[in-house]
């Protein structure tokens, strides 16, 4: 699953609406993500523990500098499993 754009609370809202669609993904490119606040970081919080939960690794694919300082700040990086965008990746 791509994510791409802002993820702050409006897009927030809207992708925990349609979260059926994509919350059973292992894997989240954020490669395109412009920006992200703590709304977005609690999101993929939720969804980190709920990948945990059913026994997978939750993998984030390109995480921003911003993503990996707001996630050592609030102490929740260690949920995630994070990789560098390839071109194999796109």
């Amino acid at each position: 699953m791509i994510l791409s754009g802002d993820l702050q609370a409006p897009q927030v809202n809207d992708l925990w609406q349609r979260r059926a669609d994509w919350w059973q993904n292992d894997r989240l490119e954020l490669g395109a993500v412009t920006t992200l606040d703590s709304a977005g970081l609690a999101l993929l919080v939720k969804w980190a523990k709920a990948a945990l939960a059913r026994g997978a690794t939750p993998t984030l694919v390109g995480a921003s500098n911003d993503f990996h300082t707001l996630a050592n700040l609030y102490g929740v990086a260690s949920l995630f499993h994070s990789t560098p965008l390839t071109t194999e990746d796109s």
